[in-house]
């Protein structure tokens, strides 16, 4: 199911209730609006049965019903406004005195409704209402005046203005809608950038943000931000000069190591040429002091080679063929040991990451010799390299019995005895180019895998 992100849940949140808000007003000023109407309705009824009335009222006490007829007649042939259909006088026992009606077909006249001494009834019929009242208060007998009123202009005026009122309403409430989303959206710009930068904190590197904003509690949690960022910038600068510091110490070692791997074949390479300059003029001594010199210079060359597999500068881009030789470079382990390697990679053709081809090639194959060293005879490696978009990720999948205690430390960057050392250079390798490394244990075996993040934008051949 599909979740919408807090911070557009509560923008919609606050114009859903605006429109409901919204929608409620409109009811009740529907509601008024009708209210008011038929208040009109009745009291248009009333003013004219007031007039009628006082017209009608000589020839009811004189029970004249002849004249009764006569005023009726002559008040539907004047009218003003008010469109009459139906008059009538009634008795207090429900008889009728007179009648007379506009149209030949009439709606028949409910004397049963009349039961107080004014009011007004909407016609079930037509678009009329019966409006009726006393003829004289203080002689509720002389009987009750009824008229049936065409109120069709006015129930037309009434849904026309609810038209109006309603097509405005909603107008105006989905601007107001749209006016909140956009002020709630706007308040949470700051918490916005904040999630963002948050969540592209694991991908890229963190970045203090600017505060541009006059609210405390958002000052005070972007400061807090910034002061957590300034930390961690902190602490990698720490860890990248250790590093280094680290990676001099190593150096030094290894030149130290290297002069006194060469300082022995030198010191035998001068005794040799001494012995020529003394005894050159002699056959076996000139023989044995030129082998001795060979194999010395063997020697150098030996040390001078294993230096270069050791360390091979370069900023050579890594490209496809860089991941296929670890296939060449592991065959005989993997033979020794009975075991086969399957590799496969994806999303490289025709392109040259930008990564370094030695650094990424050491890390591959460090793994991959790890990794058929933990297999039984008989087990295959899998090795998986794609190339996505922003990044290049390695899987190295074993059927073993799971890392040593001392290769987890070295990968995770403890401390290493004996046989972590080759992993801890891994390590750091993964850790020069801002890589992750996960280590995952699955029912057989161990799986590792590597995110190497590009860092520049990468070439096509």
């Amino acid at each position: 199911m599909l979740r919408l992100p807090l911070t557009a849940r509560i923008p919609l949140a606050v114009s859903l209730l605006f429109l409901v808000i919204s929608a409620a007003l409109i009811s009740l000023a529907l509601h008024g609006v009708s209210r008011q109407f038929d208040r009109q309705v009745a009291n248009l009824g009333q003013v004219y049965l007031d007039g009628l009335s006082a017209a009608i009222l000589p020839a009811v006490r004189a029970e004249d019903s002849v004249q009764m007829v006569d005023v009726l007649n002559r008040a539907l042939d004047t009218h003003l406004g008010v469109v009459d259909r139906t008059l009538a006088v009634v008795t207090a026992d429900h008889r009728l005195l007179a009648h007379v009606a506009r149209y030949p077909e009439v709606e028949p006249i409910p004397l049963a409704s009349f039961s107080d001494a004014f009011g007004t009834l909407e016609s079930p019929r037509s678009a009329g209402v019966w409006t009726w009242r006393l003829l004289d208060d203080d002689r509720p007998a002389l009987g009750t005046l009824v008229a049936n009123l065409d109120v069709s202009d006015f129930l037309r005026q009434r849904q026309e203005l609810a038209w109006e009122l309603g097509l405005v309403g909603m107008a105006i409430s989905l601007i107001g809608a749209a006016l909140c989303f956009g002020m709630a959206r706007r308040l949470q710009r700051p918490i916005i950038s904040l999630t963002e930068a948050l969540r592209a904190g694991p991908e890229d590197r963190l970045r203090p943000m600017r505060v541009d904003t006059t609210d405390p509690e958002l000052m005070e949690l972007l400061a807090a931000y910034n002061w957590m960022v300034e930390s961690v910038l902190q602490r990698e600068a720490l860890t990248e000069r250790s590093a280094r510091i680290e990676r001099e110490a190593v150096l030094g070692r290894m030149a130290a190591a290297l002069a006194h791997e060469v300082r022995n074949p030198l010191g035998g390479l001068r005794t040799a040429v001494q012995t020529l300059r003394q005894f050159g003029e002699r056959g076996d001594v000139r023989s044995e002091s030129l082998g001795f010199i060979e194999r010395g210079v063997e020697t150098l060359q030996s040390v001078v080679d294993a230096s270069l597999r050791t360390f091979r500068p370069g900023n050579a881009r890594l490209r496809e063929a860089d991941i296929a030789d670890i296939r060449l470079m592991v065959g005989a382990q993997a033979s020794r040991g009975g075991v086969r390697v399957e590799l496969h990679c994806g999303g490289m053709q025709e392109r040259r990451l930008a990564l370094p081809a030695g650094a990424v090639r050491q890390v591959l194959l460090n793994l991959v010799l790890n990794a058929i060293q933990a297999s039984a005879p008989g087990e295959r490696v899998l090795v998986f390299a794609r190339a996505g978009r922003d990044a290049l990720t390695l899987h190295v999948a074993d059927a073993g019995s799971g890392l040593p205690p001392g290769a987890g430390r070295a990968l995770t960057g403890g401390p290493t005895e004996g046989d972590g050392m080759g992993l801890g250079i891994v390590a750091d390798l993964i850790k020069t180019m801002r890589g992750r490394l996960r280590v995952t244990s699955l029912a057989r075996g161990t799986r590792i895998s590597v995110r190497l993040p590009f860092g520049t934008q990468e070439e096509t051949p």
